[in-house]
């Protein structure tokens, strides 16, 4: 390379020392400014801050000394008074032998006041007793009609029911509907005929209180069944099993431990009556059912089991 070239070569490098020195003066400089701005938004964001500290303490202070004012001024306001009061005592006392008729005034508002406190009393006690009444009979309906805890007692109805099992019953489901193929049933044994009164006497007589005191056993009260038969149907027993209207019943919940042995009642035949229901248990070698006591009336039903 010729020596002018070199020369060409050392000033070009020159040149770019030059431009890289600007452009790192120029990038520290906008650097220190950045770091300026920064600092001074940093300041100023402090100052900010202690501004809102101190225009919350202020308010606060001042919220404090206004209920501290008013808490005084209540404080004078009772001091008044009691002090108004007391000396209204004092002057009674002091004109109670010179005034028959201020004595006989002041003995009257007492009594016109204990009047009036003995009728809010009594209204109290009114409102109180209506309370209980009221809600004794919405227990009593809601117990009746809506929802009830029962218990199976025996193997009628194995598999389905085991003895001692928990059920909940309701009658809600035939308050617009007759009873159902299929539907599990919790009835009077007696039928004896239901209505809002009899509910009353035995909810009283066989609520959980009065059962535990009196160790009644309401097996032979009131029985669990599963519905056969309806209004209209005519229900025949023979030796395979269940017919209803002639036609062989499918019953897979019959206890499978056991072969139904149907026996004298092979033959047998009912012919259902309209607000009647035929019903038989699961566990049919072990149950006494409609086969026993015939048909029982709809209205004897208890409720119809809603969860087991």
């Amino acid at each position: 390379m010729s020596e002018q070239n070199l020369f060409d070569a050392d000033a070009d490098e020159i040149e770019i020392e030059k431009v890289a020195d600007n452009v790192r003066e120029s990038a520290a400089e906008a650097a220190t400014a950045a770091a300026a701005d920064a600092g001074a938004a940093a300041d100023a964001a402090e100052n900010a801050a202690e501004n809102a500290v101190d225009s919350a303490a202020t308010a606060a202070e001042n919220a404090a000394d206004d209920i501290a004012a008013d808490a005084s001024e209540l404080r004078d306001d009772m001091v008044d008074a009691n002090r108004a009061w007391l000396d209204r005592i004092m002057n009674k006392n002091t004109d109670a032998g010179t005034d028959d008729s201020s004595e006989e005034l002041d003995a009257d508002e007492p009594a016109g006041r204990k009047k009036k406190k003995v009728k809010s009393v009594g209204r109290e006690i009114l409102s109180w007793v209506l309370t209980i009444v009221i809600a004794f009979v919405a227990a009593i309906f809601i117990n009746a009609y809506l929802f009830r805890i029962s218990k199976v007692s025996g193997g009628s109805m194995d598999k389905t029911l085991h003895d001692g099992q928990t059920v909940y019953i309701s009658r809600a489901p035939y308050f617009f509907s007759q009873p159902k193929y299929g539907d599990i049933v919790v009835f009077d044994r007696a039928q004896v005929h239901r209505n809002f009164f009899t509910e009353i006497k035995e909810s009283l007589q066989y609520n959980v209180i009065t059962l535990k005191f009196t160790k009644k056993n309401l097996e032979h009260k009131y029985w669990i069944k599963r519905v056969i038969g309806v209004p209209g149907d005519t229900i025949e027993i023979q030796a395979d099993g269940v017919y209803r209207n002639g036609v062989l019943l499918d019953e897979p919940y019959i206890n499978p431990a056991e072969v139904p042995k149907y026996g004298s009642w092979i033959g047998k035949t009912w012919v259902i009556q309209e607000g009647e229901v035929f019903v038989m248990g699961d566990n049919r070698n072990h149950s006494t059912d409609s086969r026993y006591i015939g048909p029982i009336t709809i209205n004897s039903i208890l409720g119809k089991v809603i969860k087991k």
